[in-house]
Protein backbone atom coordinates (compact mmCIF):
# COMPACT_ATOMS: atom_id res chain seq x y z
CA UNK A 1 0.00 0.00 0.00
CA UNK A 2 1.04 3.59 0.91
CA UNK A 3 3.75 2.62 3.19
CA UNK A 4 5.24 0.10 0.46
CA UNK A 5 5.04 2.98 -2.22
CA UNK A 6 7.44 4.98 0.49
CA UNK A 7 9.47 2.48 1.41
CA UNK A 8 10.50 2.22 -2.81
CA UNK A 9 10.65 5.52 -2.94
CA UNK A 10 13.64 6.04 0.15
CA UNK A 11 14.89 2.63 -1.92
CA UNK A 12 15.46 4.15 -5.26
CA UNK A 13 16.70 7.91 -3.74
CA UNK A 14 19.34 5.80 -1.77
CA UNK A 15 20.34 3.86 -4.54
CA UNK A 16 21.35 7.65 -6.55
CA UNK A 17 22.92 9.05 -3.41
CA UNK A 18 25.23 5.68 -3.04
CA UNK A 19 26.02 5.74 -6.99
CA UNK A 20 27.41 9.33 -6.45
CA UNK A 21 28.92 9.86 -2.63
CA UNK A 22 30.25 6.96 -2.14
CA UNK A 23 33.50 5.77 -0.15
CA UNK A 24 34.57 3.22 2.87
CA UNK A 25 36.92 0.65 3.48
CA UNK A 26 34.98 -2.05 4.50
CA UNK A 27 31.24 -2.29 5.07
CA UNK A 28 29.35 -2.52 8.25
CA UNK A 29 30.13 -5.61 10.41
CA UNK A 30 26.41 -6.40 10.92
CA UNK A 31 22.91 -4.88 9.26
CA UNK A 32 20.54 -7.34 10.31
CA UNK A 33 20.75 -9.82 13.37
CA UNK A 34 22.24 -13.53 12.04
CA UNK A 35 20.78 -15.46 15.07
CA UNK A 36 21.51 -17.58 18.31
CA UNK A 37 24.38 -19.74 17.13
CA UNK A 38 24.41 -19.10 13.51
CA UNK A 39 27.79 -18.10 11.56
CA UNK A 40 28.68 -15.94 8.47
CA UNK A 41 31.80 -15.26 6.59
CA UNK A 42 31.92 -12.26 4.56
CA UNK A 43 34.52 -10.37 2.12
CA UNK A 44 34.29 -6.87 1.35
CA UNK A 45 36.05 -5.63 -1.34
CA UNK A 46 36.53 -1.85 -1.97
CA UNK A 47 39.08 1.18 -2.25
CA UNK A 48 39.77 4.64 -2.77
CA UNK A 49 40.63 6.51 -6.34
CA UNK A 50 43.85 7.63 -5.66
CA UNK A 51 46.88 8.73 -8.12
CA UNK A 52 48.78 6.09 -8.46
CA UNK A 53 51.65 7.04 -10.77
CA UNK A 54 50.08 9.73 -11.64
CA UNK A 55 46.78 7.93 -12.75
CA UNK A 56 43.97 8.05 -10.66
CA UNK A 57 42.42 5.12 -10.41
CA UNK A 58 40.27 2.39 -7.76
CA UNK A 59 42.67 1.50 -5.23
CA UNK A 60 41.72 -2.22 -3.75
CA UNK A 61 41.24 -2.85 -0.26
CA UNK A 62 39.49 -6.37 1.10
CA UNK A 63 38.56 -7.33 4.62
CA UNK A 64 37.39 -10.88 5.29
CA UNK A 65 35.05 -10.58 8.75
CA UNK A 66 33.83 -13.82 10.80
CA UNK A 67 30.08 -13.53 12.23
CA UNK A 68 28.70 -15.17 14.84
CA UNK A 69 24.99 -14.92 16.50
CA UNK A 70 25.69 -14.99 20.65
CA UNK A 71 21.76 -14.49 21.20
CA UNK A 72 18.84 -13.21 18.89
CA UNK A 73 20.10 -9.81 19.08
CA UNK A 74 23.82 -9.84 19.29
CA UNK A 75 26.34 -11.06 16.73
CA UNK A 76 30.04 -10.93 17.47
CA UNK A 77 32.41 -10.27 14.50
CA UNK A 78 36.15 -10.58 14.26
CA UNK A 79 38.16 -8.67 11.02
CA UNK A 80 41.83 -9.46 8.79
CA UNK A 81 42.42 -6.45 6.84
CA UNK A 82 44.11 -8.40 3.88
CA UNK A 83 45.34 -5.48 1.85
CA UNK A 84 47.32 -4.06 4.89
CA UNK A 85 48.89 -7.51 5.65
CA UNK A 86 49.64 -7.61 1.94
CA UNK A 87 51.53 -4.44 2.81
CA UNK A 88 52.99 -5.33 5.48
CA UNK A 89 50.65 -4.42 8.41
CA UNK A 90 48.56 -6.50 10.54
CA UNK A 91 45.01 -5.08 10.77
CA UNK A 92 42.46 -7.07 12.88
CA UNK A 93 39.53 -5.46 13.95
CA UNK A 94 36.87 -7.26 16.88
CA UNK A 95 33.52 -6.19 18.36
CA UNK A 96 29.94 -6.87 19.25
CA UNK A 97 26.58 -5.51 17.56
CA UNK A 98 23.63 -5.41 19.44
CA UNK A 99 20.22 -4.84 17.74
CA UNK A 100 18.00 -3.02 19.72
CA UNK A 101 14.62 -3.12 18.24
CA UNK A 102 13.02 -3.73 14.66
CA UNK A 103 11.66 -1.51 12.03
CA UNK A 104 8.07 0.35 12.86
CA UNK A 105 6.26 2.07 10.59
CA UNK A 106 8.61 4.94 9.20
CA UNK A 107 11.09 4.10 12.51
CA UNK A 108 13.81 1.93 11.04
CA UNK A 109 15.24 -1.29 13.04
CA UNK A 110 18.46 0.32 15.35
CA UNK A 111 21.39 -1.15 16.02
CA UNK A 112 24.45 -0.19 18.02
CA UNK A 113 27.77 -1.35 17.14
CA UNK A 114 31.35 -1.15 19.03
CA UNK A 115 34.50 -2.58 17.83
CA UNK A 116 38.70 -2.14 18.61
CA UNK A 117 41.49 -1.80 15.57
CA UNK A 118 44.57 -3.47 16.06
CA UNK A 119 46.56 -1.62 14.08
CA UNK A 120 50.56 -2.99 13.99
CA UNK A 121 53.56 -2.86 11.51
CA UNK A 122 55.54 -5.76 10.91
CA UNK A 123 58.78 -4.58 10.78
CA UNK A 124 58.53 -2.78 14.03
CA UNK A 125 57.90 -4.31 16.86
CA UNK A 126 56.56 -1.00 19.08
CA UNK A 127 54.34 0.31 16.11
CA UNK A 128 51.01 -1.37 18.01
CA UNK A 129 48.14 0.59 18.03
CA UNK A 130 43.98 0.33 18.92
CA UNK A 131 41.98 2.30 18.12
CA UNK A 132 38.16 2.18 19.55
CA UNK A 133 35.15 2.17 16.97
CA UNK A 134 31.95 2.79 17.12
CA UNK A 135 28.29 3.01 14.76
CA UNK A 136 24.86 2.91 14.76
CA UNK A 137 22.70 1.71 12.14
CA UNK A 138 19.37 2.21 11.24
CA UNK A 139 17.70 -0.43 8.69
CA UNK A 140 14.59 -0.37 6.89
CA UNK A 141 13.51 -4.15 5.62
CA UNK A 142 12.32 -4.11 1.57
CA UNK A 143 10.48 -6.38 -0.45
CA UNK A 144 8.94 -8.93 1.95
CA UNK A 145 11.90 -8.15 4.24
CA UNK A 146 14.26 -10.06 1.64
CA UNK A 147 16.62 -7.44 1.24
CA UNK A 148 16.87 -4.10 3.44
CA UNK A 149 18.30 -0.49 3.01
CA UNK A 150 20.51 0.57 6.01
CA UNK A 151 22.48 3.99 6.93
CA UNK A 152 24.07 5.49 10.01
CA UNK A 153 27.54 6.84 10.75
CA UNK A 154 30.92 5.01 11.21
CA UNK A 155 32.97 7.16 13.97
CA UNK A 156 36.44 6.29 14.93
CA UNK A 157 38.47 7.73 17.49
CA UNK A 158 42.11 8.75 17.80
CA UNK A 159 44.59 10.14 19.76
CA UNK A 160 45.11 13.53 18.14
CA UNK A 161 43.14 15.97 16.31
CA UNK A 162 40.42 15.17 14.94
CA UNK A 163 39.76 12.87 17.93
CA UNK A 164 36.55 11.61 16.25
CA UNK A 165 36.72 10.30 12.67
CA UNK A 166 32.83 10.82 11.44
CA UNK A 167 31.94 8.95 8.20
CA UNK A 168 27.97 8.56 7.56
CA UNK A 169 27.04 5.66 5.40
CA UNK A 170 24.21 4.10 3.12
CA UNK A 171 23.98 0.92 1.87
CA UNK A 172 21.88 -2.22 0.20
CA UNK A 173 21.72 -5.61 1.79
CA UNK A 174 20.50 -8.40 -1.04
CA UNK A 175 19.66 -11.54 0.70
CA UNK A 176 19.63 -14.78 -1.45
CA UNK A 177 19.70 -17.06 0.93
CA UNK A 178 23.31 -18.85 1.94
CA UNK A 179 24.88 -16.25 0.41
CA UNK A 180 24.43 -12.16 0.02
CA UNK A 181 25.44 -9.20 -1.68
CA UNK A 182 25.78 -5.56 0.15
CA UNK A 183 26.12 -2.41 -1.71
CA UNK A 184 27.65 0.12 0.57
CA UNK A 185 29.17 3.43 0.50
CA UNK A 186 31.02 5.91 3.18
CA UNK A 187 31.86 10.02 2.98
CA UNK A 188 34.69 9.67 5.16
CA UNK A 189 35.63 12.48 7.40
CA UNK A 190 32.75 15.51 5.98
CA UNK A 191 33.63 17.82 8.29
CA UNK A 192 37.49 18.02 7.61
CA UNK A 193 39.91 19.43 5.14
CA UNK A 194 42.27 16.34 4.90
CA UNK A 195 44.05 17.36 1.82
CA UNK A 196 47.36 15.75 3.80
CA UNK A 197 46.10 12.36 5.27
CA UNK A 198 48.37 9.23 4.09
CA UNK A 199 46.03 8.47 0.49
CA UNK A 200 45.26 11.38 -1.68
CA UNK A 201 41.44 10.86 -2.46
CA UNK A 202 40.87 12.29 -5.48
CA UNK A 203 36.87 12.59 -5.23
CA UNK A 204 35.03 14.60 -2.78
CA UNK A 205 30.93 15.32 -2.55
CA UNK A 206 30.36 18.91 -2.66
CA UNK A 207 34.12 20.01 -2.71
CA UNK A 208 34.00 18.98 1.11
CA UNK A 209 35.87 16.86 3.76
CA UNK A 210 38.19 14.44 2.92
CA UNK A 211 39.91 13.52 -0.85
CA UNK A 212 36.79 11.12 -1.63
CA UNK A 213 36.37 7.90 -3.53
CA UNK A 214 33.85 7.51 -5.39
CA UNK A 215 33.12 3.51 -5.13
CA UNK A 216 30.39 0.72 -4.36
CA UNK A 217 31.68 -1.64 -1.69
CA UNK A 218 30.60 -5.23 -2.16
CA UNK A 219 30.01 -7.75 0.48
CA UNK A 220 29.57 -11.66 -0.19
CA UNK A 221 28.77 -14.09 2.13
CA UNK A 222 28.09 -16.87 3.56
CA UNK A 223 26.43 -18.10 6.38
CA UNK A 224 25.77 -21.83 8.17
CA UNK A 225 24.33 -23.31 11.09
CA UNK A 226 26.53 -25.59 13.06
Amino acid sequence: GFMKSRIYILYAVGALIVLFFCADCGTVASVRPMGKGNCGLTLASSGPVAPVFGIDMPIPYAVLRYRRGINDNTDLHCGLHATMLYLGNLGIDCGLTKHLFEQSGFRPALALEGSIYFLHHLAVLSSTRAFPEFSVIGCYNLFSDRHALYLGSHDLVQYNQPYIIIAPFLGFEFNFGHFGLNLEGKWYAPTENTKFRVVDYKLKPFNQGDREERRVGKECRSRWSP
